[in-house]
């Protein structure tokens, strides 16, 4: 950055001028290995909270709003996650997220209900601040020659990260003798042991070399700047395939153990191929058929999917549905990305990824509150067919958007 008239610039940084090949290799395996110990924290934490809640003899409705809470975090957060991660460089608020999410989880050693939810708030900033930070770290950590190669593979520290966090957290809550340990004593062990794992993550992240150079915090801020309204449709189509995924993630694994799944994390993990699945050729199909030929379908297929499930018995069949969910729900996200990203004009882009951002943050708040009062009014299972009816709507919106504004000629885009 020049001081003397403000304006944004990356300076190299001293390891990468002596050997850039060696700094991207650094980059990668630090990233990787960050983020898939992160989202195995958030993701695992998510999973069984859930399940502990009900065993201290909450309703649906209060988990529903217990879970909420961190949307709420989120949609506060998000308006200053970008100036935080300009003003303060972005390995700092990446470690900074990782002690908020150490904290948050040591506060699960006391089981009240104010530290549930101060564990909720503190998740939802950590996850605001860190993620804006983690996915701009990332497209700088790479070269423009192989920025996707690079993105691809720390990706799949982040689907190992969810794949593996939720069922491994779910077998450590539950193996600690149900009948002997009461609740809170098991959910305490797997808090303390979080909390190391997300102070390893924070070490990780500081590991990467980046070129960036903070702007401190006289750098200019302004409400306007982190929004554009080029992104509300995808922020809009965002909360419809995230809101089905809270019911994914928080609803599902209830649901499951009263039909036979002993552990339902296994459910994550049948998602999660999935989604690999998905990042191999989900850009691909889209590229060359159109964003709306994709993007409609895998929202239809993953609905139908989810609301699936509310008639499912057992593991098998719980298996193979989470994995149609998985797939089809990695592909909306890869194309509903391409779609945020040619929205708006290249110095726009930044501001439009955010608020296709918001849109993700919205729907875990008013995902689980939602959800929640669907499930204490029509049972679990009425709450999945909801979730999977929100996709829907996201679909048909789009569908009769692209419409109205597609060019005319044979060679208009769709």
């Amino acid at each position: 950055m020049s001081r003397r008239d403000g304006t944004m610039t990356a300076g190299p940084d001293p390891a990468e001028a002596r050997d850039p090949a060696s700094t991207v290799v650094r980059n990668v395996v630090a990233l990787f290995t960050g983020v898939l110990l992160w989202t195995a924290c958030h993701f695992g934490v998510l999973a069984v909270l859930p399940l502990f809640l009900h065993d201290l003899g909450w309703d649906v409705r209060a988990i529903g709003f217990a879970l909420g809470v961190s949307g709420v975090a989120q949609v506060c957060v998000r308006p200053f996650a970008g100036w935080v991660a300009d003003a303060f460089g972005r390995r700092v608020p990446l470690a900074l997220a990782l002690v908020l999410l150490c904290g948050a989880t040591l506060l699960l050693l006391t089981p009240a209900g104010w530290a549930i939810l101060t564990n909720r708030v503190l998740t939802g900033i950590a996850f605001s601040i860190g993620t804006t930070a983690f996915y701009t770290l990332t497209v700088e950590s790479a070269p423009a020659a192989r920025r996707s190669e690079v993105q691809g593979y720390i990706a799949l520290g982040m689907t190992l990260g969810i794949g593996l966090g939720p069922p491994i957290a779910i077998a450590v809550y539950h193996g600690l003798s149900r009948e002997s340990a009461p609740p809170p004593d098991r959910l305490a062990i797997l808090a303390v042991a979080t909390a190391v794992v997300a102070l390893v993550s924070g070490a990780c992240f500081l590991a990467t070399v980046s070129a960036f150079r903070p702007l401190g915090r006289a750098h200019p801020f302004s409400l306007r700047t982190p929004f554009r309204r080029e992104g509300v449709m995808a922020a809009f189509l965002n909360f419809c395939i995230q809101v089905p995924y809270t019911g994914f993630s928080a609803f599902l694994p209830l649901w499951a153990i009263g039909r036979g799944v002993g552990n339902p994390g296994l459910l994550f993990v049948s998602s999660q191929l999935g989604a690999v699945a998905s990042r191999l050729f989900g850009g691909r199909l889209a590229d060359r058929h159109g964003h709306r030929a994709i993007l409609v379908p895998a929202m239809i297929g993953a609905a139908t999917a989810l609301a699936a499930t509310s008639v499912a018995a057992g593991l098998p069949s719980f298996l193979v549905l989470a994995a149609i969910y998985g797939l089809l729900y990695g592909v909306s996200l890869v194309v509903l990305l391409s779609v945020a990203a040619e929205a708006g004009p290249p110095e726009g882009r930044s501001a439009v990824i955010n608020t296709y951002g918001l849109g993700s943050d919205v729907a875990q708040l008013l995902g689980p509150w939602g959800l929640g009062l669907a499930a204490g009014t029509w049972g679990l299972h009425g709450a999945l067919v909801v979730a999977g009816a929100v996709p829907l709507v996201g679909a048909a919106v789009f569908l009769v958007a692209r419409s109205a504004t597609r060019p005319a000629g044979p060679t208009a885009r769709s």
